[in-house]
């Protein structure tokens, strides 16, 4: 059984992350907005720009490069997918997620991720598992944080896209990345352990799989409220 695990605390707009960020979406995309976009989302995501901070468009066109227009035209994207509020006098800030919301994101995935086991475990075969077992190996070998989360990432792209089910796959993205900036801001990891997940799962018993998955995001879910509600 996994748990959940606090590290130590992340920098906040550094410049030096907003770089590496920037290095890696240029030449990524096909148009300069789209490539905004995954700048300020990534961003968010890893709790460089934390809950409730006023974005500064300045900032990130000169760091991207650009000029302000595409990043004025990559907000409401962001803001349809729950990650900014745009208000029409000061601006964009990062949305901030009370404990009723985080209750509710993970009661969704806890539903949607249940749906994706029971699609996806039947049609693994033993190429699938194998790159499973390879990501579950690397995973549990890495120390880092961020590293960590972009291999229980890879992990579970890995499995759900096994269920052939793209909307789906695509509701539990979005709410991950909602909830995704938290996990690194507060310094949370959900489940540090994924053997005995993936045993479960290596053995095709989707009942125990199901039920190892909703407890441990669970208590994630119950870890983030309490943190979130403190820090309120």
């Amino acid at each position: 059984m996994s748990g959940v695990a606090s590290v130590e605390s992340s920098g906040v707009n550094d410049p030096e992350v907003l770089q590496a960020i920037a290095g890696s979406v240029r030449g990524a995309f096909q148009t300069v907005e789209d490539m905004t976009q995954s700048f300020i989302r990534e961003a968010i995501v890893q709790g460089v720009f934390p809950p409730g901070q006023r974005l500064n468009l300045d900032l990130i066109a000169s760091t991207l490069g650009v000029s302000r227009m595409p990043v004025r035209a990559s907000l409401r994207q962001l803001e349809s997918e729950g990650l900014l509020t745009i208000h029409p006098y000061r601006g964009a800030t990062v949305s901030v997620l009370d404990a009723h919301e985080i209750a509710e994101i993970y009661e969704l995935r806890i539903l949607l991720e249940g749906y994706l086991i029971e699609q996806a475990i039947p049609k693994l075969d033993d190429a699938a598992l194998a790159e499973l077992r390879s990501i579950v190996d690397e995973l549990e070998a890495t120390d880092e944080l961020g590293a960590r989360l972009e291999l229980r990432d890879a992990f579970y792209a890995a499995l759900y896209n096994r269920a052939e089910r793209p909307r789906a796959v695509a509701q539990v993205t979005q709410l991950r990345g909602a909830v995704g900036r938290y996990l690194l801001l507060q310094r949370v990891e959900e489940n540090p352990v994924h053997g005995d997940f993936f045993q479960f799962v290596s053995a095709r018993d989707v009942h125990k799989a199901k039920a190892w998955l909703a407890e441990h995001l669970a208590l994630v879910s119950t870890t983030l409220q309490q943190l979130v509600s403190a820090a309120g």
